[in-house]
């Protein structure tokens, strides 16, 4: 058991590792490398309370990584795929609590495979974080439920107090625990106390960091979904991570018909074939999974709707927990193996093609800025506003800046899906297409005129890209009169992410 647990951490290792580099940045994760991480502590701690809406912990936490491994898509992300690795691990431990060690191999093997978590280890934002210690929150929770010991709720507190540290949403799994905690272990309220309290305690010093960091303009774009939808993509992403969700297209739902098949299999040998141990298990693990997304969808109805894939992560282990669970029968240990194979067979081939598949990855935006190239004339770049800030990483150079007023250009690049680039262009008839250059999902059309030409921001923001809401970059050698840099927060920053 040892040797198989150390060769499913090996295999998560090198799945998370040996593809850190190949996606370039995307959004959320220039966010993190361009404007909270570079700068002093303190800097830092300003920047996640006026442009972040995540607790502090992770920044806290890469800001020292950053320091030592810098700030490339390589080091930064290497955080966050250290933590998915020690996930593997928790894993196993949570198995063995519930049923054994053969459940705590397979889940082990489950969070090593998984595709979601594979994603979530390689971004430089606070999700694997979250998922490990909630992972920890959970496995503490289990342990108090069975030995009643003052140590283990002691465990259980701090973990779930850095699980609320780590992300808002671990909110709905810790207070489903907490709950839990409370009606199961009542007769020892003495210790079950203090340890909810501390939790409590934690969450309330958090609210004044919420209260700064709340604005509800930037929540429009997860509304502009069904509630329904979401919760059904929630389901097609745990079974198949993003593969390109990022820029504001459907999940591939094929892709997880066969993962949905084998999981509901398992499930079923639970409630037919398990013993009452198994079933009690496979019911902990679902209560707290359906649990979070539950809570998370009245809060929605309620009007705080935050509803999306990544911030719903804190169910996806006790999920899998209950599949582990089926896989790993006493009375079906033959097929529950082969399914359990079967599953991570799978999910290995998967995560593997997405590696060599672009349209299943992350928006190319480092490719795409080395086809921009360095500005020779005063530039704009149109692009959907989840664009604007991957581009200016990567252009680099005399630091491009977002449009802050009437400009003087020669050249408009415009940055749109494939469809869109064949619409009418509304432009002053000096500027002349010269270049078309299909990167994928993207394309970038180039314009040039043959002298400087004042355009408006409105004329520049209607320019057709295929995406709801744009954004212009300046880049190039501009005057004294270019104006200011114009900050703005893309409509991704309003959900805790």
């Amino acid at each position: 058991m040892p040797v198989a647990l150390a060769g499913l951490i090996a295999a998560a290792a090198a799945l998370r590792f040996a593809s850190l580099g190949i996606q370039s940045y995307h959004h959320d994760e220039v966010i993190t490398a361009m404007r909270v991480l570079p700068g002093s502590f303190d800097h830092m701690l300003h920047e996640v309370r006026v442009s972040e809406s995540n607790p502090p912990l992770y920044y806290v936490l890469a800001w020292g990584w950053s320091q030592v491994f810098g700030l490339g898509e390589v080091g930064l992300r290497a955080l966050s795929a250290l933590l998915g690795v020690a996930v593997v691990p928790v894993a196993y431990l949570i198995g063995r609590e519930l049923t054994g060690r053969r459940t705590g191999l397979v889940l082990a093997a489950i969070a090593a495979f998984n595709p979601m978590l594979i994603w979530y280890s390689q971004e430089a934002r606070s999700y694997a974080l979250l998922v490990l210690f909630c992972a920890l929150s959970f496995y503490f929770f289990l342990r108090a439920l069975e030995e009643e010991r003052g140590r283990d709720l002691a465990l259980w507190a701090l973990t779930s107090a850095l699980a609320l540290c780590s992300h808002y949403f671990a909110f709905f799994a810790v207070g489903i625990e907490a709950a839990w905690l409370l009606l199961a272990l009542r007769w020892s309220w003495r210790r079950v106390l203090p340890a909810v309290a501390a939790v409590g305690a934690v969450g309330a010093a958090l609210l004044p960091l919420i209260a700064a960091q709340t604005n509800p303009t930037h929540i429009g774009w997860i509304e502009q979904s069904p509630l329904p939808t979401r919760l059904l993509e929630t389901g097609v992403s745990f079974l198949i991570g993003e593969t390109g969700h990022v820029i504001a297209e459907p999940p591939r739902d094929h892709f997880a018909l066969i993962p949905a098949a084998l999981i509901g299999l398992a499930l079923l040998l639970v409630a037919f074939r398990g013993d009452w141990r198994e079933q009690r298990g496979a019911a902990i693990g679902l209560t707290v999974g359906l649990g979070v997304a539950g809570l998370a969808a009245v809060a929605a109805l309620a009007g705080k709707d935050y509803v999306v894939e990544r911030n719903l992560l804190p169910a996806l282990l006790p999920l899998a927990a209950a599949a582990a669970i089926g896989f790993s029968l006493a009375s079906a240990r033959r097929l529950g193996a082969v399914l359990a194979l079967a599953l991570c067979g799978y999910w290995l081939a998967f995560s593997i093609q997405v590696t060599q598949t672009p349209n299943l990855q992350r928006p190319d935006f480092r490719t795409l800025s080395q086809e921009i190239g360095p500005a020779r004339v005063p530039r704009a770049i149109v692009s959907w506003k989840l664009a604007a800030d991957p581009v200016r990483w990567y252009l680099g150079g005399r630091a491009p800046r977002m449009y802050g007023g009437q400009e003087r250009v020669r050249e408009i690049d415009v940055v749109s899906k494939p469809l869109a680039a064949d619409k009418v262009v509304n432009l002053p008839p000096s500027f002349r297409e010269v270049q078309r250059f299909r990167l994928d999902r993207l394309t970038l059309t180039r314009y040039v005129s043959p002298k400087p030409m004042e355009l408006s921001f409105p004329q520049l923001q209607r320019l057709p890209t295929g995406f709801g809401s744009n954004a212009v970059v300046l880049n190039g050698p501009f005057g004294w009169h270019a104006g200011p840099e114009v900050r703005t927060r893309s409509g991704s920053k309003g959900a805790p992410q």
